[in-house]
């Protein structure tokens, strides 16, 4: 900003602009007729996705606005709006509008603020029609103003972020790392740039190439800003370097240099075309793949092209008074879709009850305010049949989501319909609620306000260490935040301050996937879990997903990458209520975040190594934990020393090459040999929930020594059968030499086994829990029915499909489980 009242560098820009066009019209050439147009187009860039910041966030496309070539090279995005504007209160108009889609948008996905780059366009065309020889001609002159607000770069490592912020930071680093090698080429003889690398450079290469590269670097003379101060000048300095011939974009004859401009493009893609039927020929294979690209990008770039030429075509023929009438069209459309909502500041016009948006960004904090101007105002989502007269589609917004209801004497009231997720002051309310001024106003997942009444200020709550006494975003974050806490009972709160503050993002970020779900109607359900690391003993935070073919447990960094997902899925979901299209969900798991073919950590058991000190074989039939600490059933593994040579016993006493030793001693900086092996897998089940396993595919893998990173799994056979008793019949020798390290690991260290599957469609079946069967001796029904020999079984035996009798259990096979029916009771 400028000072006395000046305006800043954008204002005085743009408003020198207005002066250049109205000295042209105020001094015209004589026997010349000109026409000056002037438009705006604001556009974020965003995880390298194109937005138009001046149009509704329900009409952009869930992947954002597509770039096309032009024909005088560069790029642009032909769908978005190019605001015409008579004077700068306009341009002014278009900026406020922008911040405040920017503000609305931090509102609907993530209470954090976007991390993006903004080009502020202002493109100026001036078209003069004159005699030449008594014949009329056309010239038409166009610039272009980009003003870009570049987002900062991000230490990702050190920031520790992960998920979509980490998805932001990845974008922003990487076109600002383009920016800078493509400003590098430039000033380096002899080197092309590369602009394609991101959507920043593509749409600065006009004026990168074609036209005047203007830094104003903001640097700070503090000392422990050093690094990034010289940083800075040294881009600066980069930039001074860039030599760039201007040729001003003069067209004399549009339409017969439009038409050759298409021809030549039409032409070049031809040759293109020709090239790579030429290599199918030759038998690439890649060039016939691309082939069919090319093929469906000409018949794109030829609809384009005459929609191109139709539209200037037309602009060409136009008159002022339809160029009047076309503005005020646009004018009127524009005050139609922003009619409930105040943007830009000050506020204090307002006499009315308000809402004001908080925000991160203090530049984009009460940009926008939504008035309370009647004795009844309904908030919600977009509902055709019964419209709101305040619309909301982020997270957690219903269709009827609240009344906000004013009345002089009785103040305004608030009241939440069923369902609905408000919070006033960080408490969450479900009854009508008085509101007083600088309350703090949270509905559904991440649209926070300052409630502000005029009048009634002395009412209403105060601030004094504030400058203006108002709240801002962090108090009401923080108020949030702290009723977050109490949803952790006393004994799951970690004491470790870095984990309780992860523990809270996590409760956040899971509530955003629950709302998610609900809107998309997934059977799904996320909640987050503490857990220990069994080798580094820390504490971690992980999500349990209850999905519709089963339950998992996702580690956090997958969790957060999963919801990215989730987000853009919401995201088109949104895109097709609000233009009246049919959603569909993807079939396939890459595409669905909500289905997962992954092998999981089914869990671990552990077999202490202390055997191996006197080389003896022990059997082990040990506990299966998951990562929660679920007991998920028992494997049966054994630990064999093997003979000095290799070989397996049983020896004789006098036998040189039996293996056992009395003292653990004695196998110290010698090699010994044992075999593993892996017997079976026996999983817990519940009939209740239909007596099927959770997981399928299973293996078993191992390493002798897990600290040490040289070393590779071993793994068993993937299991197909699907069964509660899973066997392997593993067998691997093992040749180790014990030195100190590994002494210390055979006595007091542990082998872990950790069993992976995928997770089973376990959806539960009915069971008869009063049928009555009769059972042969040694049989026992304990959550399912256990054979002498162990093995677990579904169905008793002498039901059909399960021929077993007493005299013979070692035949029972698993099967698919039947309905049971009643037998005869033993009289």
């Amino acid at each position: 900003s400028g000072k006395n009242g000046e305006g800043g560098i954008i204002p005085r820009t743009c408003q020198e602009i207005f002066k250049v066009r109205d000295k042209a019209i105020a001094n015209p050439v004589p026997g010349n007729s000109t026409a000056h147009e002037i438009t705006t187009e604001v556009i974020e860039i965003y995880c390298e996705q194109i937005n138009d910041l001046l149009l509704e966030r329900s009409k952009w496309p869930p992947k954002g606005f597509p770039l096309r070539m032009e024909r005088t090279g560069g790029f642009c995005c032909p769908d978005t709006i190019k605001a015409p504007c008579n004077d700068y209160s306009m341009i002014q108009k278009n900026f406020d509008r922008a911040d405040g889609n920017r503000s609305i948008g931090a509102h609907q996905l993530n209470q954090t603020s976007s991390r993006a780059h903004t080009i502020f366009k202002i493109q100026y065309t001036k078209t003069t029609l004159f005699q030449e020889k008594g014949e009329a001609k056309r010239q038409t002159v166009v610039a272009q103003l980009n003003l870009v607000d570049l987002a900062g770069s991000e230490r990702t490592d050190i920031a520790g972020t992960s998920g979509q912020m980490l998805e932001e930071g990845k974008a922003v680093n990487l076109s600002l790392t383009t920016l800078g090698n493509t400003i590098k080429a430039l000033t380096t003889p002899g080197e092309r740039p590369n602009f394609r690398e991101s959507k920043l450079t593509m749409l600065l290469m006009k004026s990168m190439t074609n036209g005047k590269v203007i830094m104003i670097a903001a640097i700070s003379p503090a000392s422990i800003c050093y690094n990034e101060t010289m940083s800075t000048l040294r881009f600066a300095e980069r930039i001074k370097l860039v030599k760039i011939k201007v040729a001003k974009n003069i067209t004399t004859d549009s339409v017969a240099e439009l038409t050759k401009q298409m021809n030549d493009m039409r032409q070049r893609m031809q040759n293109e075309i020709d090239e790579l039927r030429r290599a199918k020929d030759k038998g690439d294979p890649a060039a016939l793949e691309e082939l069919k690209r090319i093929m469906d990008d000409r018949s794109e770039e030829e609809r384009l092209m005459r929609e191109g030429l139709q539209t200037e075509l037309s602009r060409l023929k136009e008159t002022a008074e339809e160029r009047a009438k076309r503005l005020e069209a646009f004018q009127k459309q524009q005050d139609t879709e922003w009619s409930r909502v105040r943007v830009g500041r000050p506020k204090s016009a307002l006499k009315v009850p308000h809402l004001l948006n908080l925000h991160e960004d203090a530049r984009l904090a009460e940009t926008l305010a939504y008035p309370i101007d009647k004795p009844v105002v309904t908030c919600g989502r977009t509902n055709p049949e019964k419209p709101p007269i305040l619309e909301f589609n982020g997270l957690g917004i219903n269709k009827n989501h609240c009344v906000f209801e004013y009345d002089t004497k009785k103040g305004l009231v608030i009241t939440p319909g069923k369902g609905a997720r408000c919070f006033v002051n960080g408490k969450k309310i479900t009854a009508p609620t008085q509101l007083k001024h600088n309350n703090r106003l949270w509905l559904g997942n991440n649209y926070a306000f300052r409630v502000a009444i005029p009048g009634k200020e002395k009412d209403g709550d105060t601030f004094p260490k504030k400058p203006d006494g108002n709240p801002d975003y962090l108090i009401a974050e923080t108020e949030l935040t702290a009723a977050s806490e109490t949803q952790i009972s006393p004994g799951e709160a970690p004491n470790d301050a870095h984990l309780r503050h992860k523990l809270n993002e996590a409760l956040r970020k899971v509530e955003q996937a629950n709302l998610i779900a609900a809107d998309l109607d997934i059977n799904a359900t996320f909640s987050p879990k503490i857990i220990r690391n069994r080798e580094t003993k820390e504490d971690n935070v992980v999500v349990h997903a209850e999905l519709p073919q089963g339950v998992y447990t996702w580690p956090w960094e997958m969790f957060t990458t999963r919801l990215v997902d989730m987000v853009s899925l919401w995201q088109s979901w949104q895109y097709a209520m609000a233009n009246g299209q049919t959603f569909q969900m993807p079939d396939k798991s890459a595409a669905n975040p909500y289905l997962d073919d992954s092998y999981q950590l089914v869990g671990e058991a552990d077999v202490y190594l202390a055997c191996l000190g006197n080389m003896i074989e022990n059997p082990f039939d040990v506990t299966l934990l998951s990562m929660t600490g679920v007991q998920e059933g028992r494997l049966k593994v054994d630990i064999i020393p093997l003979g000095r040579d290799g070989s397996e016993g049983p020896w004789d006493d006098e036998d040189d090459n039996d293996p056992f030793v009395d003292n653990p001693e004695e196998i110290r900086n010698k090699y010994i040999q044992f075999q593993i092996q892996i017997d079976r897998l026996q999983f817990d089940v519940d009939l209740k929930s239909g007596g099927k396993p959770r997981f399928k595919d299973v293996f078993v893998r191992y390493k002798i020594n897990r600290e040490d990173l040289d070393e590779q799994y071993k793994e068993t056979k993937r299991d197909a059968s699907s069964g509660v008793d899973v066997k392997f019949n593993y067998k691997q020798n093992h040749k180790v030499f014990v030195d100190s390290e590994m002494f210390n690991h055979i006595m007091k260290g542990r082998l872990t086994f950790q069993v992976w599957g995928k997770v089973a469609d376990t959806k539960p079946y009915k069971v008869n829990p009063t049928a009555l069967v009769m059972l042969p001796p040694g049989w026992k029904k304990q959550m399912a029915y256990i054979a002498p020999d162990g093995s677990i079984h579904w169905d008793p035996p002498g039901l059909e499909g399960n021929a077993a009798t007493a005299s013979s259990p070692g035949n029972v096979t698993p099967v698919k489980p039947n309905p049971i029916p009643p037998l005869p009771t033993k009289t």
